[in-house]
């Protein structure tokens, strides 16, 4: 739909450069890539699972062990910084795997509504939660992202799928965000919770944020991506813009590289 880029772009935010990931090994799973996001963009990263992205995702927060390059947000080298230090920086993160990365289970839903603020007033004082404060607060993030729930003081465990993935993201955009990095947003969600979740990286965008999508989906990526950088077998193939068909865009996620490209 052409009304899809209404919204201003701005100067770049994020910028990598010769990112490499290394596996335990010392082999190269990320190989070298370049890339940046603008304030009020969405770069999709896309490509078939098992090319890197993943690991390229987590680099972007330095939850990887062994990362070469440089990653600058604002400017700000950030490479080598800790996962705290990365978040509180500005970049908000959905992680792949809302179980194993996103969430604790075994946590209510409100302390998990918090958990990247639990050191932090108005919700600590010392080293003790307020617990008045942490349910106050969790209540405000349940309206505001239509969290469907008995209470906030369940498990988290409890909760839909769709429903997990809205309290990662409302603790995630609750930070001060100056770039977005989902990581398979929508994957296993229902379509209430997709478009919910696409709403939401779209209103990010709008705001002037800078949104990094990685997607295996092609329909996810041609529907919100202003460009596209194309992974394959750990290197960027090819960065198009949204005007990309969606053949041309299948054939770039299988490794064919397209004749204008290479002329």
């Amino acid at each position: 739909a052409p009304e899809k880029h209404k919204h201003q772009i701005g100067a770049p935010i994020l910028e990598a450069r010769d990112l490499t990931v290394r596996d335990a090994m010392g082999g190269a799973i990320v190989k070298g890539v370049n890339f940046h996001v603008n304030a009020g963009e969405v770069l999709a990263i896309a490509g078939v699972q098992g090319n890197g992205q993943s690991e390229l995702a987590r680099a972007l927060i330095n939850l990887e062990d062994h990362i070469e390059g440089s990653i600058k947000l604002d400017g700000k080298e950030i490479r080598g910084a800790s996962i705290y230090e990365s978040l509180h920086a500005g970049i908000a993160f959905i992680p792949e795997s809302r179980e194993l990365d996103g969430l604790v289970g075994s946590f209510s839903i409100a302390e998990n509504l918090i958990l990247d603020l639990h050191d932090q007033l108005p919700y600590a004082k010392g080293i003790n939660l307020s617990a008045n404060t942490v349910v106050s607060e969790a209540q405000k993030r349940v309206s505001e992202f239509d969290i469907r729930l008995q209470s906030v003081s369940d498990a988290v465990s409890t909760l839909s799928g769709g429903n997990k993935q809205k309290v990662v993201i409302a603790r995630e955009l609750s930070r001060p965000v100056k770039v977005l990095v989902a990581s398979q947003p929508t994957r296993g969600l229902d379509v209430g919770s997709i478009e919910f979740v696409h709403e939401r990286i779209l209103a990010e965008r709008d705001l002037g944020r800078g949104v990094i999508l990685f997607s295996t989906e092609l329909d996810e990526v041609m529907a919100l991506a202003d460009r596209i950088a194309v992974m394959y077998r750990g290197e960027i193939l090819e960065i198009v813009d949204s005007g990309v068909t969606r053949e041309e865009l299948g054939l770039l996620m299988a490794g064919v590289v397209s004749k204008k490209a290479s002329a």
